[in-house]
């Protein structure tokens, strides 16, 4: 696969635990789910796992993958520079 390939392959993973938030996926699961090989999911999962977006528990084909909910503030201020 290409850069452009894994850059849509992650795209398609991160949409679909963002529309599936509290699934709970092994890799070859989300290959069924997304139509993918699971040999092409495994860098794309490291990658998010890495990026703080999913959260790895377990080791080798047994880790199970989970969506991270971003957390936002609420004092969040937007400053314009003039």
């Amino acid at each position: 696969m290409n850069e452009e390939d894994l850059w849509q392959l992650q795209m398609e993973c991160t949409r679909f635990f963002q529309d599936n938030p509290y699934s709970m996926e092994t890799a070859e699961g989300i290959s069924l789910r997304l139509g993918r090989k699971t040999e092409h999911l495994d860098p794309v999962l490291g990658r998010l796992v890495s990026l703080a977006i999913l959260e790895r528990t377990g080791n080798g084909s047994r880790s199970i993958y989970r969506y991270i909910e971003p957390s936002f503030s609420d004092n969040l201020e937007v400053q314009w520079n003039s």
